[in-house]
């Protein structure tokens, strides 16, 4: 969808789908502070016996994948919301129950639909946006009636507990944002040598069991789909 004014349920559903898109992210505490601010992680008590990786945001990136729907929805477009600038660090203890982790995002560094990234995404997410557009549906995104970037910089996210086999598990999350606390399940493939640790893994989650309402016009005509598609990968290293 495109970006134009405060109605346009183009840009709304971008807009929807980042604060989601914190999904790989989440706000733990309401941070005031400029817009500039960048994410700093504070690095927490890890069991005795843990070994701390810390990510490579260089390497760590998170892909969030929005499409509309409705009757109207052949009006509007489909979106890729990218950020490759998430920090933090997992802790690894046995058992593997008291291992845990804190990322943190500015959500100024999220990216909206970068060509390269609607290219790779194929399908329905190949077809490029114009800069306007794009740089519309950011504004919006950013601005109070959605993430407020002004308000809440910082996206953070923490682990509950991370439920680890021999290559697959599960983390738990606990997910607050704007005041609304959500626990989310999030699948994770991993493999870990001596001096890094390796994760990926992709999940649908719907925007209502955040708290949130799905963006719509036209009494539902026009709307942005309530589930979305959640893709990342991370990598992180001994410090």
């Amino acid at each position: 969808m495109q970006a134009g004014s405060d109605n346009n349920p183009r840009a709304g559903a971008a807009v929807l789908t980042v604060a989601l898109g914190a999904l790989a992210v989440a706000l733990l505490s309401a941070c005031r502070a400029p817009l500039t601010e960048r994410a700093t992680v504070t690095a927490r008590p890890a069991h005795p016996g843990a070994v701390e990786y810390r990510l490579d945001p260089d390497a760590t990136q998170i892909w969030l994948y929005l499409r509309a729907d409705g009757p109207l929805a052949h009006l509007g477009h489909s979106h890729v919301i990218s950020a490759r600038a998430l920090r933090g660090s997992i802790w690894l203890a046995a058992p593997a129950e008291r291992s845990g982790c804190a990322f943190e995002l500015a959500v100024a560094d999220l990216v909206v639909d970068d060509p390269r990234e609607r290219a790779q995404a194929g399908g329905e997410f190949s077809a490029p946006l114009d800069e306007p557009s794009r740089a519309g549906t950011r504004a919006h995104m950013l601005g109070a009636s959605q993430l407020d970037a002004a308000q809440s910089p910082v996206l953070r996210m923490s682990c509950r507990a991370l439920r680890l086999a021999a290559a697959d598990g599960m983390l738990d999350l606990t997910v607050t944002l704007r005041g609304h606390d959500a626990q989310l399940a999030v699948p994770v493939h991993w493999q870990r040598s001596a001096d890094s640790l390796q994760a990926s893994g992709e999940f649908d989650f719907r925007q209502t069991s955040l708290g949130l309402e799905p963006y719509s016009v036209g009494l539902g005509a026009l709307r942005v789909a309530d589930q979305i598609h959640a893709r990342y990968r991370m990598v992180a290293r001994r410090p």
